[in-house]
């Protein structure tokens, strides 16, 4: 079975051809962010631990940081520990499975949207016409800021 997962995985995330460190920090980026949006939420409801447990991020927090229920320090710590874990679900080959567990499945296909995007879509050319008319825009400012101090006389 785990195979199978990792070959799904990497057919998921695009990853039979190079590039996989760079689509894991991708990966671990917006994860990361998602977590720290998806805690926010938690603790202004009074929910934050009960959310780092469900996620089994709790269990790997120190007791300390815990009890002083600081958002920022929460929020490092827990990042860091789903960094860790996304790493190691990897590794082993069930990153898929994993993220399904945490309710980030749709990293992956974020993951994969950009990564097509990127590859063909190359920035398209300005149209000649654009350029010439913004160079005769500004050429024309110039001679109009001219004029215009030429009306006016300086008072000494």
């Amino acid at each position: 079975m785990g195979r199978v997962s990792l070959a799904c995985d990497m057919e998921v995330l695009g990853l039979k051809h190079g590039g996989f460190e760079e689509r894991l920090d991708g990966i671990l980026t917006r994860a990361a962010l998602r977590l720290q949006e998806r805690m926010r939420l938690a603790y202004f409801r009074g929910e934050l631990i009960d959310y780092l447990g469900k996620l089994g991020l709790k269990e790997e927090i120190d007791e300390s940081i815990l009890e002083r229920e600081s958002l920022l320090e929460l929020q490092d710590e827990a990042v860091l520990v789903l960094a860790r874990k996304i790493r190691y679900a990897r590794k082993q080959g069930f990153l898929k499975d994993y993220l399904k567990q945490v309710n980030m499945m749709e990293i992956l296909y974020l993951e994969k949207e950009r990564q097509t995007k990127g590859r063909g879509n190359l920035k398209p050319m300005p149209a000649i016409h654009s350029v010439e008319r913004e160079n005769r825009d500004s050429a024309q400012a110039i001679q109009d800021r001219e004029l215009r101090l030429q009306r006016f006389k300086v008072i000494k």
